[in-house]
Parts: C-alpha cells; structure tokens; sequence
C-alpha cells in the first residue's frame, strides 16, 4: 500500500468510514481519530472499534475499501400528529 493512498482516505472531507485488509482480516477505521501514522510513516497505528490496537508496517496492508455511507434517519421520520 502506498501512504499516499492512506492519506487521500484520512484527509477526504467529509470523512468517510473505511476498512484496511491485512493478511485477509479487515480493521474498521470508523473515526479518523482511530488511525495514526507512526514517525517516518512506514507504520501505522489503528484502535478498532472494541478498543484493540494493531501496529502495522503500511506495506501489511493489501487494500483499502471506503465503507457505504448509512442511511439518514431524516427522511424516516413519523408523521404521527
């Protein structure tokens, strides 16, 4: 994986929740306050959402996939008055 791709998923605005495959497991990145890149960048950093950590060297990570986006809850509303 080249870091460049990782930044491009971290930096998109509005955040967008992904997902990094390593070795065939794929770590959810939910809040970008979740990822962080270790000095020099060849690592990184990722708390999963149960609250483990996972150091990782970037060239571990196989692919990135941006997570759908959730269905709003605005248009859901009930019209009960």
């Amino acid at each position: 994986m080249k870091v460049t791709n990782l930044d491009a998923v971290l930096e998109r605005r509005p955040f967008r929740p992904f997902e990094v495959r390593v070795e065939g497991e794929a770590l959810q990145v939910l809040h970008p306050e979740q990822f962080m890149f270790a000095e020099g960048r060849s690592s990184v950093i990722i708390v999963d959402p149960e609250d483990h950590i996972h150091i990782l060297d970037v060239d571990q990570i196989s692919k990135i996939r941006v997570l759908p986006r959730r269905r709003s809850k605005a248009g859901t509303a009930s019209a009960a008055s």
